[in-house]
């Protein structure tokens, strides 16, 4: 029987590809990086920040903009949650309108496509720093 490692905090990751989100997310509990909570688009993942708190969140963005709507809804305070909570994402790719809204978002982190499941995990590890939410 291995030990388990007690996670640093609760993570929102909203990722549409199941065996990605389902490999990271496993990985990312087992290795005690973070509490992890899946959804796959933008409007689940819209419907959990109403139900439960969570003191990170690493979003996909999407073609159609549901993920960068999520992204400036949480930032305007239009969620339960403090509107500095940490923001990372993933991207298929960076232009400079992109770029310039990820700032605008206050997003910490950028990993474009392709990239490795150990690179997601370096990024919620590196958004596991700050301390977690108290939990009400």
């Amino acid at each position: 029987m291995t030990a388990r490692v007690t996670p640093s905090g609760r993570l929102l990751l909203v990722e549409p590809q199941f065996v990605l989100r389902r490999t990271v997310s496993m990985l990312a509990r087992d290795m005690g990086l973070a509490d992890v909570q899946e959804a796959t688009s933008p409007a689940v993942a819209g419907r959990l920040l109403g139900e439960r708190r969570f003191d990170a969140l690493l979003v996909a963005v999407d073609d159609d903009g549901e993920a960068l709507e999520l992204m400036r809804r949480l930032r305007a305070g239009e969620t339960p949650h403090p509107a500095d909570v940490p923001i990372a994402a993933t991207a298929a790719s960076c232009d400079v309108e992109l770029a310039l809204r990820m700032r605008e978002l206050d997003v910490c982190r950028l990993l474009l496509k392709p990239f490795k499941v150990r690179g997601m995990l370096e990024v919620i590890s590196a958004l596991g720093a700050p301390e977690p939410l108290a939990r009400g």
